[in-house]
């Protein structure tokens, strides 16, 4: 008698843990086919002179006011370094010399330093008298084709070695009429802090932010997926015409192309990016430079670095920087920094 009750004890277990397995089973089917997908919530404002939009999901609060606080710091350094004229850099530029600077700006006065020492003044911050000179200033200056001797005059106040940057004591000064424009890493720089505040408030946060082009991940779509981001065809007709596509999972990536800023006169087009060398709009056979960085700041900063260098510095120069480089010439040509590919591949 006790074996067979033991035996039917066995069995009574066993049934009783077979039908909590199956409850069990059957329940993370429910849940994982009841669980909401991520869902995404866009928002576009029109800063940093361009249209920004900030894509963004969140599984912990709403990413209505995670959209909001990143436009909000968003705007609050495009009012501090954009070209206001009660700026801090218009401050500077006025007065030709600056104490007591607070650490953000320190901090994006010795990045540009930084940035323009590592490319041999390819990317120089001190461009701002040459760009409004050919009227790429604002959208509504008029574009023309300056005098050589305009050009000399502009050429002579620019140069970052005429930036006197001293850290230590938070002081910084313009020689021979030098004027800083921040504008070229305000923008990535406002982004990357954008991405800061949205992860500060849910670090789990997916998405993506893009101020004209420069593009920033916030974490993979859906978590596990990467952002599809397609090379525009410099010579395409819309947009929506793409050469080449990247995958990112995080990161940044930025463009500097011919197509954005330009106006053409005797069947020449002469474009927004100034070579610092010659006064004039770069010309390298590069039409379009594209960059893959840890930061929209840098990748911003080295894909205009890029169009300047040039097809052989620029593909195999940068990258020591940490910029992966892409260059688009004009015979439509693709030239890719060693690394690159692995930004292709899904």
């Amino acid at each position: 008698m006790p074996r067979r009750n033991s035996s039917r004890l066995l069995r009574s277990r066993t049934i009783v843990y077979a039908v909590l397995l199956v409850s069990a089973i059957v329940l993370l089917i429910f849940i994982f086919f009841r669980q909401k997908p991520l869902e995404y919530y866009d928002r576009t404002e029109y800063l940093l002179g361009t249209y920004v939009t900030v894509r963004v999901s969140s599984s912990k609060m709403s990413p209505v006011t995670l959209a909001e606080a990143a436009m909000t710091e968003i705007e609050r350094i495009d009012e501090k370094f954009g070209s206001r004229s009660d700026g801090i850099i218009a401050e500077l530029n006025r007065s030709g010399e600056l104490h007591d600077i607070d650490k953000e700006t320190s901090f994006l006065i010795k990045s540009a330093l930084e940035i323009a020492k590592n490319t041999s003044g390819a990317f120089d911050p001190t461009l701002y008298e040459l760009t409004k000179l050919w009227g790429f200033d604002d959208e509504s200056s008029d574009k023309r084709i300056p005098s050589e001797k305009e050009i000399e005059e502009a050429l002579a106040s620019t140069g970052f070695s005429r930036i006197t940057f001293v850290e230590e004591s938070e002081y910084v000064s313009l020689a021979d009429g030098a004027m800083l424009d921040l504008g070229a890493i305000a923008k990535g720089y406002a982004v990357d802090m954008a991405i800061a505040k949205i992860k500060a408030l849910d670090e789990g946060a997916t998405g993506f932010i893009d101020a004209g082009g420069d593009i920033g991940v916030i974490g993979p779509k859906y978590g596990s997926r990467p952002w599809i981001v397609g090379v525009r065809d410099p010579r395409g007709e819309s947009v929506q015409d793409v050469i080449e596509y990247i995958y990112l999972y995080d990161g940044a990536v930025a463009t500097s192309g011919d197509y954005e800023r330009f106006f053409i006169e005797d069947n020449v087009r002469y474009h927004h990016i100034m070579d610092p060398e010659t006064g004039f709009p770069s010309r390298n056979g590069v039409i379009s430079a594209t960059a893959i960085g840890r930061s929209v700041m840098l990748a911003d900063a080295y894909a205009t670095a890029a169009f300047v260098i040039g097809m052989e510095p620029g593909v195999t120069f940068l990258p020591r920087f940490g910029a992966l480089v892409l260059l688009v010439m004009e015979d439509m040509s693709i030239f890719k920094s060693p690394g690159f590919e692995v930004y292709q591949e899904r």
